[in-house]
């Protein structure tokens, strides 16, 4: 009960600071463009905060 709590837990903080997005990324590539060369990790993070810088929309910060 406990180990299922700290896994719900630990699930939700990873969701939350977006640290499984390149996964799910990478998913969505092969599944909707399996031709499509996935980027690197740091590809995609670097490109995610280049694209987020220039478009702010609404943020706190």
């Amino acid at each position: 009960m406990v180990l299922k709590a700290i896994s719900a837990v630990t699930w939700y903080i990873k969701e939350l600071m977006g640290d499984n997005d390149y996964a799910k990324y990478c998913a969505h590539l092969a599944a909707h463009h399996p031709d499509a060369k996935p980027p690197t990790e740091k590809e995609y993070w670097k490109q995610r905060w280049a694209r987020e810088s220039a478009n702010p929309g609404s943020r706190c910060c």
